[in-house]
């Protein structure tokens, strides 16, 4: 029988039982994202986890199953399932960030995601002023337009217009390995989303700094495109600041003066 990859969704997921398959993934996936289970603990016995929450065993196999591809677990005959380090847990995964139960007290990934969307945008931002084509810009453009038309009534058709505006930055560095880290930030910025959508009101002021990028972008200039795009992060980075979460260390936060919020 030819072996599943381990993102494969399991049987159930397609099954009647599908609701109370996920629901007992999402269970579970908050306990170990919240702290409820700590690395290096075993969880308690099938029987008892099954009864504890009040599903099927079978339901619980296929969720720990799910668990363990994410990294979160690992399941060994005669000890159980066991909570992976942190270090090992895929933190960037869309439904890994959905079981989180409170992303806002989550400092230490807060600030990973930012730092990391700084390592990796600035640089994409420059490349692209050296390299966009004609139809990459347009891409970039076609973003903006649609994050500018959603603003200030439609937060969802705004947040994935500035998705796709982020993405076709990385799209048009034209290096093979940014490009491959879309996904990466593409998780962060959803990750972020879920902590600043309260500030819809402020998202017109937002416009500006993603057209500067654009802007610097289509006029090929690389340092300045660089800059803008840092000064978009740090717009985030005060965004966080608003609702409460740590500003990660690296550049200072935005100004206050400046006014500006990102969705």
């Amino acid at each position: 029988m030819e072996a599943k990859p381990a993102t494969s969704i399991p049987a159930p997921d397609r099954a009647s039982g599908g609701k109370i398959y996920r629901s007992v993934l999402a269970d579970l996936g908050a306990r170990i994202l919240g702290g409820t289970y700590q690395p290096g603990d075993v969880l308690p016995r099938e029987d008892e986890l099954a009864a504890t929450l009040g599903v099927s065993r079978s339901s619980l196999r296929e969720a720990i199953k799910v668990l363990c591809a994410k990294g979160l677990l690992e399941s060994r005959q005669r000890v159980g399932a066991t909570v992976r380090p942190r270090t090992e847990w895929h933190l960037l995964d869309a439904a890994v960030l959905s079981w989180h139960p409170d992303i806002t007290k989550d400092h230490e990934l807060i600030s990973g995601l930012v730092e990391a969307r700084r390592i990796i945008e600035p640089a994409a931002a420059e490349l692209a002023a050296r390299r966009a084509r004609a139809a990459e810009l347009a891409v970039i453009e076609n973003a903006y337009l649609a994050m500018a038309a959603a603003i200030p009534d439609d937060l969802e058709t705004c947040c994935e217009a500035d998705i796709a505006f982020h993405k076709a930055v990385i799209a048009a560095s034209g290096n093979i390995v940014l490009k491959g880290l879309v996904g990466t930030i593409e998780a962060a910025l959803r990750a972020v989303f879920l902590i600043t959508n309260q500030l819809m009101s402020a998202q017109s002021k937002a416009l500006a700094s993603h057209a500067r990028v654009m802007d610097e972008i289509r006029l090929r200039n690389g340092a300045k495109a660089r800059e803008a795009m840092d000064r978009l992060l740090d717009i985030a980075v005060e965004d966080l600041g608003h609702v409460g979460s740590p500003v990660p260390a690296g550049r200072p936060a935005a100004s206050a003066q400046d006014g500006d919020a990102t969705c």
